[in-house]
């Protein structure tokens, strides 16, 4: 590796060290105090994945529902090098309620270990599983942060074989998804700062890499795509990511958006649904991921 792209990937483990700690920070007490709804029933830590570290999900399915044939993949956040479903099973389990229909948790491989495309063939994996052992045949993608933009790619890659073959997966997806739920998603990086410095495998001659195409690093570039994907972008007055937020709701076909104002004491912040899902403004945010996939067909 050239000395310059070495400095690039020593600056990107730094920055990643400090995300990850503070993200630690300030999920630990959060978890710690979490109080689960009890009308959802939970499966836990089912491998769809065996090897040296098996990858799991979660099942969460309300009270009542029984042979559903559609489901939502929720994809956890964290700039793609941290994070686990277990941040996002409050969240997922009220979606699951709010929309009558069962909730798949997914972890996966986090980067720096694996890249973007082995990240969503372990989606495509863990989607294929879930449609052969409970028969879910139809899917809405689901993810906060860097879980929003995998969320829509997962999404548009599972509708579009060319997207897939660009950006390197290597399994066809069972069943069909029908719309992706995004909040506070990340929708451009760059290939050399964090996290976007990991998304391609760097390993081998540079000559020999096989490149992503453009838009693996700017949503924008693929959101007209795909007209037919019901999307919801969601965020807040105070997310960071608002301003990518806005542009890419005004170049997606149809987008429902809702962007949550503060109120007082309770801040609107990076994906304020998934660390608070019991505030107004979240309710509000997970009825309308969960209308967007079953109340708009």
């Amino acid at each position: 590796m050239p000395m310059f792209d070495s400095l690039l990937r020593f600056k990107a483990e730094k920055e990643s060290q400090l995300f990850i700690k503070n993200c630690i920070a300030f999920d630990t007490p959060r978890l710690e105090n979490e109080v689960f709804p009890s009308e959802c029933g939970t499966e836990m830590d089912v491998v769809y994945k065996d090897g040296s570290k098996p990858l799991k999900l979660d099942v969460y399915t309300p009270s009542g529902c029984t042979g559903a044939k559609e489901c939502f993949i929720l994809i956890h956040g964290g700039a793609f090098v941290y994070g686990f479903k277990k941040l996002d099973q409050n969240f997922g389990m009220h979606l699951a309620i709010k929309a009558g229909i069962p909730v798949v948790n997914v972890d996966y491989t986090l980067m720096p270990e694996s890249d973007l495309p082995q990240i969503i063939t372990e989606i495509f994996e863990a989607m294929n599983f879930v449609y052969t052992k409970y028969g879910f045949e139809t899917f809405h993608t689901v993810g906060d942060s860097a879980g929003g933009y995998l969320a829509y790619m997962v999404a548009v890659a599972a509708r579009d074989s060319n997207v897939a073959q660009g950006m390197l997966v290597s399994v066809s997806p069972k069943g069909t998804v029908e719309s992706a739920g995004l909040i506070c998603p990340g929708i451009r990086n760059t290939l050399k700062s964090f996290p976007g410095i990991y998304f391609e495998n760097l390993s081998g001659s540079k000559d020999d890499r096989q490149r992503l195409p453009d838009y693996a690093y700017d949503l924008n570039l693929i959101a007209k795509k795909d007209s037919d994907l019901r999307v919801a972008v969601i965020t807040g007055e105070d997310d960071f990511l608002l301003p990518q937020d806005r542009e890419f709701k005004d170049n997606v076909p149809g987008a429902v958006y809702y962007e949550a104002n503060n109120d007082g004491d309770l801040k609107m912040h990076h994906v304020f649904p998934i660390a608070h899902p019991e505030w107004p403004q979240s309710v509000k945010a997970i009825e309308l991921i969960a209308d967007n996939a079953v109340g708009r067909r």
